[in-house]
């Protein structure tokens, strides 16, 4: 098993909106880390979702997000059939993906930091 961690900075436009990508990676998601700043972070009202941008798979959705924060992302696990299985989660696998985080409401110039621990490769 290889762990690799990388960080992303979002800063905001006037809109108090951004869009920001990672590198391309290879593997499982195994936590995000949202670290707010003392001062100029994002605001309270802050909205964000977490996607792989060419799956689509959900890794984080999160409405006013306040304050620095730890996950542990899983997905609902499927049986054979499609079928969701009850209590059972599954880690989120990236293959040849970026990251994706979209910020809505998130204040004028403000800022933020996300760190990523992905069971796997990152690529530049």
């Amino acid at each position: 098993m290889r762990l690799s961690r990388f960080t992303i900075s979002v800063t905001t436009d006037e809109s108090g909106d951004a869009v920001v990508y990672s590198p391309q990676c290879n593997g499982l998601i195994r936590t995000v880390e949202y670290v707010k700043p003392t001062s100029g972070g994002l605001d309270a009202a802050t909205d964000i979702d977490i996607v792989a941008d060419i799956s689509g798979a959900v890794i984080w959705t999160n409405d006013d997000l306040a304050a620095s924060q730890v996950i542990h992302p899983l997905a609902q696990a499927q049986d054979n059939t499609g079928a969701d299985i009850t209590g059972a989660y599954a880690p989120i696998c990236l293959a040849d993906e970026r990251i994706k985080i979209t910020v809505a409401n998130g204040g004028n110039a403000a800022s933020g930091t996300f760190i990523f621990t992905i069971e796997g490769v990152v690529l530049s």
